[in-house]
């Protein structure tokens, strides 16, 4: 005779313990209709937030700016591209994948499963930053260019004539002058010429 089987206090579904959803490492790219790029800065920062708030880590986040495309989409020929190097669970990635169907700013998306997590700075980024880095060169010698371009033509200016009213009236006022001054000379010379004669005069 076996033992009568005693009913469990508790329901079944108390003894199932639920596994985490395990974290993995993603690589995202998506492209970004080119009239919307000054939106890529707050489209990264709101997907970095999402994937932050589901316990993920961005691990790279890279905005490669307008590139031309392989082939045309929706008769566009160049788009907007971002990275990010993720590590997030399947709930998370949903979610993110959800943002991009959801958003028409957004031309296409890839997600590509990656093994291990990926910080250093990808090809892409570093010819962007060699190209930007042209830019401001050429620009700076622009810039010298047109300064020293200005400074030859100021150097070229003729300079400027003296006025001929202005020296006519300095020379009558100096002839004034010379004029008072021989008045002054002729008033002293009498005396001079008294005080001479007056001996010949005694004689």
């Amino acid at each position: 005779m076996t033992a009568p089987r005693l009913a469990s206090p508790l329901p079944r579904e108390a003894f199932v313990r639920e596994v985490p959803s395990a974290m993995r490492h993603y690589e995202v790219v998506f492209l970004v209709h080119p009239d919307q790029s000054e939106q890529v800065p707050g489209m990264l920062q709101r997907y970095r937030s999402l994937i932050e708030n589901g316990s993920g880590i961005v691990h790279r986040n890279e905005d490669w700016g307008r590139r031309q495309l392989a082939y045309s989409i929706n008769k566009l020929h160049k788009a907007h591209y971002a990275l990010l190097n993720i590590e997030c669970d399947d709930a998370t990635l949903s979610a993110l994948e959800e943002a991009f169907r959801f958003n028409d700013a957004v031309l296409r998306h890839i997600i590509i499963r990656r093994g291990a997590p990926i910080t250093a700075m990808s090809p892409m980024m570093r010819d962007r930053q060699e190209k930007d880095a042209r830019e401001r060169e050429q620009q700076r010698l622009a810039a010298e260019r047109t300064l020293a371009g200005q400074a030859e033509e100021g150097e070229g200016q003729p300079r400027e004539e003296a006025d001929p009213d202005a020296e006519t009236d300095a020379e009558a006022e100096a002839e004034a002058e010379a004029e008072e001054a021989g008045i002054g000379l002729s008033d002293e010379s009498p005396d001079e010429e008294d005080e001479s004669s007056s001996p010949d005069d005694a004689s």
